[in-house]
């Protein structure tokens, strides 16, 4: 069990892929293994982290007071200092490596995470399949009468499998 450092609420914990999330369903606070930066971006899609970034903006939550606030796996002071990857300043730990990310740095990361987004090399052959794939289906579409999506549903499973309770 593991208990938000700053509003002392028990926080939501959620494997999505690599990536060790831990979110405060009270004061919207997130926390994650500084290592696990890409998975962040890696492992949860574009849409999913599009619907985050709505969902946290929506709840327009205030971030929480800092000044005494402490690691959330080891009870050591955070530090001023600034957040590793991001380079933006905000309280960091001594003791480990764990980013502690009040709603208005994440919202911050979010927002830079949908403004360059991250697509995982594929494959020449991967891209001409696809593309064939895809021609064929619009033709199939096309000849039945049928719409393609404009989202596609398994872009936002991440988001609805994991986050979107915390959010409502």
């Amino acid at each position: 069990m593991s208990i938000c450092p700053f509003c002392k609420t028990e926080v939501v914990q959620k494997k999505i892929g690599h990536l060790d999330l831990r979110i405060c369903p009270k004061c919207f606070s997130t926390f994650f293994p500084c290592d696990q930066t890409m998975a962040l971006r890696g492992d949860v899609p574009d849409r999913s982290r599009e619907l985050w970034y709505n969902a946290l903006k929506a709840k327009n939550a205030p971030d929480p007071d800092m000044a005494c606030a402490c690691c959330i796996d080891h009870g050591e002071p955070l530090i001023d200092g600034n957040i590793p990857d991001y380079g933006m300043p905000g309280k960091v730990t001594t003791c480990c490596k764990m980013f502690h990310l009040p709603p208005s740095q994440m919202l911050t990361i979010l927002k830079r995470t949908l403004d360059s987004p991250f697509q995982k090399p594929a494959s020449s052959s991967t891209k001409h399949h696809f593309f064939f794939i895809r021609a064929i289906d619009a033709i199939v579409n096309k000849w039945f009468g049928e719409k393609m999506p404009e989202v596609d549903p398994l872009d936002e499973i991440q988001y609805n499998l994991h986050l979107k309770k915390i959010f409502e």
